[in-house]
């Protein structure tokens, strides 16, 4: 008879996690403890994966976790065991590519059983509490697979091995075998197709919506990785930026968008952009942000950064540690019905506002629309323009613009004192590197220092919190760090977010983070053998190290890491170099034959073909000149541009001041004035002393 032991996630640091320490099944933490006891029992496991702002996650919750009856079937026949799928991507990684090949989908809840050696044999995603429309319900499926067990553990071990193997072949498929060292590598590029860009963005815009916005069909995704991919090449074809701006319009004008209090839900539940999935995602509003900062960029239109202000502000408003640091996400629910906190009627509009206020509102966010109807409530969003509501009213635009703004500061204030959706308050190392990113690039662009401060106190705390002694570092925080090791996309990411904050703000030392970082990793994720990065550290409760180059919600690690080994490839030793080829030409079949996967991928392909552009900046740092120009550098959309100042002095190792010095060779202050020389594969411009020449030469370059 094995031992039972109760629920045991009450101690845990992860939010999710704690969410299920109350509930009568034994939940146990995935750990070696836990495993170990699996084995020793011959128990088989059942594995639940999810997160805190998973809707489904709590619908199953308060449907079978809680329910006495289920509860009792799981804890007498497996060892229930609880992941939560932010905190360990790897995990979820691995068992939702098993969904994929027994069902053909994944998703959250993630259901998966296994054996006790943790290998796969029946995986799905969220059960109904009872058998429904010919479906099978969480009992039934207990039961069955129970007695399968009991009756016949060889066959059921057999099947697990049979996937075990497909999953382990699948996650290696991208493996160049036998590849020898870096140094045998020929990084030729006259055999890589040179029309893959160009097909795969005719193949893009076939996806793209030309009515909303946008690509595919309801459920409709920001698609991030492919509105970057488009604005990075609208230089070379204007209608990828036309596509994109009709789409952030879209969403800035849709209920995706928080018209409150600003920021983006995770996704429309509509092919309109209207009623929105309400939960809020770090990665989503930090990626975000910086699209939006880049369309500013490209047409100066205030629509854009108001976008990237609002959702900028929600972070720091409603996101923010004390100690720095930005949270994971908030939940779609409060008080048990999704968006509730989020979703208005008439009454209580004209109730707060009165006539004249609340019929201007709810005829410029479309409340009444049944289109945005949803539990009991209407989803704000841009019914129609302001010239047509002032028209409308027989009102200038000035006075309907400020009566609107004075009804929405009512309306925000009066939200303010709602029941909030829950807010899972981890750190994650990863998403905050890109919020370094998104405040970094903003306070540049924008000229707003207050949130390069931002940015300075996120890096400080992830340097501070989450990197270990040795250099590595953590997953992710809450009240303390989690002992859970980084993985291959919190040093992407956190790499990336450190070399935005060094441009924005040319302090060196945090080029000398991102260098000493970028070696921790390559030598904890590279593999010579794969000819690319593997997800995790290597560990022993791993089926397979994954290695994952597709985009999902946000661009794969592996395209991060691509894209930094690009920008630092004149301050890396050569194998940084290499590494970004032999990358890039691993995945090639697989970026012609999915452009919606790899797109990411496509874009540091763009980069590469297009070659690095080194600016270098030399005088003195107080000079108005400086500043000025600086600030031209900043404000322009420079892909492919890496920006340096002569003051950089980093202790990295034996090479990089023979490196530094190489680079710099040459390049003086004229007459003691702040200069600027744009450079490329060693070949430089004139060198630059006036803001003017500077737009001139910029715009000549990159011209569109």
């Amino acid at each position: 008879m094995a031992i039972q032991i109760g629920n045991m996630l009450s101690n845990e640091a992860s939010p999710y996690l704690r969410q299920h320490a109350l509930d009568p099944v034994a939940w146990q933490p995935w750990n070696p403890d836990t495993l170990e006891r699996a084995r020793e029992e011959q128990r088989p496991i059942l594995l639940s994966i999810g997160y805190s702002a998973c809707h489904w996650c709590h619908v199953m919750q308060r449907e079978s976790f809680q329910n006495q009856e289920i509860a009792k079937l799981m804890n007498q026949n497996f060892l229930c065991i609880k992941v939560d799928r932010e905190e360990r991507p790897d995990l979820d990684n691995i068992y939702q590519r098993a969904a994929a090949l027994l069902v053909g989908q994944g998703g959250w809840p993630l259901t998966a059983f296994l054996t006790p050696e943790t290998k796969p044999f029946f995986v799905g995603t969220y059960f109904p509490p009872d058998d429904r429309y010919g479906r099978s319900g969480f009992p039934t499926i207990l039961t069955k697979l129970a007695q399968m067990w009991k009756d016949d553990s060889e066959l059921v071990l057999k099947t697990a091995d049979r996937l075990t193997q497909a999953l382990a072949q699948e996650s290696t498929l991208q493996v160049i075998p036998g590849l020898g060292g870096l140094s045998q590598l020929d990084v030729d590029r006259s055999d890589w197709p040179e029309d893959i860009l160009q097909k795969a963005q005719v193949y893009l815009m076939t996806l793209y919506d030309t009515r909303h916005g946008g690509f595919g069909t309801a459920p409709k995704f920001p698609s991030v990785n492919l509105l970057r991919l488009f604005l990075q090449r609208s230089q070379k074809e204007s209608a990828l930026l036309e596509a994109v701006l009709d789409t952030l319009g879209h969403m800035a004008s849709g209920g995706i968008y928080d018209q409150l209090g600003g920021g983006f839900h995770r996704y429309s539940t509509d092919g309109q952009w209207l009623v929105p999935h309400f939960e809020k995602m770090l990665y989503d509003n930090a990626l975000l942000a910086q699209v939006y900062l880049v369309a500013y960029q490209l047409t100066g239109m205030e629509k854009y950064r108001r976008v990237v202000e609002e959702t900028l502000e929600y972070l720091l408003r409603d996101m923010w540690h004390d100690d720095g640091g930005i949270f994971a996400t908030e939940d779609a629910d409060s008080e048990g019905v999704e968006g509730k906190f989020y979703t208005w009627n008439r009454e209580e509009i004209f109730e707060l506002l009165g006539e004249e206020k609340g019929a201007l509102l709810c005829s410029y966010y479309g409340i009444g629309d049944e289109d945005s109807y949803i539990n009991g409530g209407f989803v704000l969003h841009q019914a129609m323009s302001l010239a047509a509501l002032a028209n409308q009213y027989g009102l200038s635009e000035a006075e309907t613009g400020s009566l609107l703004e004075s009804a929405r500061s009512l309306l925000f204030q009066e939200r303010q004192q709602r029941i909030r959706p829950f807010r899972d308050e981890k750190i994650i190392t990863a998403w905050n590197g890109m919020a370094i990113s998104a405040m970094a690039k903003a306070g540049a662009v924008l000229q707003i220092s207050r949130y390069i401060d931002k940015a300075r106190e996120i890096a400080h705390f992830g340097l501070d919190k989450l990197r270990q002694t040795d250099g590595r570092l953590l997953r992710s925080f809450r009240d303390g760090p989690s002992p859970v090791a980084g993985f291959l996309e919190d040093y992407s990411y956190f790499i990336s977010g450190l070399l935005d904050l060094y441009w924005a703000t040319l302090e060196p030392f945090w080029l000398e983070d991102v260098l000493d970082l970028v070696v921790v990793a390559i030598s904890r994720f590279w593999s010579d053998e794969a000819g690319t990065f593997f997800g995790t550290e290597a560990t022993e409760d791993l089926l397979f190290r994954p290695s994952s180059p597709e985009d999902e919600s946000y661009p794969s690690a592996i395209s991060v890491m691509a894209r930094n080994l690009f920008y630092l490839q004149n301050l890396l030793p050569d194998h940084g170099k290499d590494k970004l080829e032999t990358i890039l030409r691993s995945y090639m079949k697989d970026m012609e034959a999915n452009p919606w996967g790899f797109a990411s991928l496509l874009a540091v392909l763009d980069l590469t073909r297009s070659g690095l552009r080194e600016v270098y900046m030399t005088g003195p740092r107080r000079d108005i000149g400086y500043q000025e120009l600086l600030r031209v550098l900043q404000a322009t959309y420079l892909p492919g541009t890496v920006i340096y100042y002569s003051d950089l002095a980093p202790h990295y190792g034996s090479g990089l001041p023979e490196l530094w010095t190489e680079l710099w060779e040459g390049k003086i202050a004229l007459d003691g004035k702040a200069t600027v020389y744009i450079c490329k594969a060693r070949t430089c411009h004139a060198p630059i002393t006036e803001p003017g020449e500077l737009r001139k030469q910029l715009a000549m370059i990159f011209e569109r």
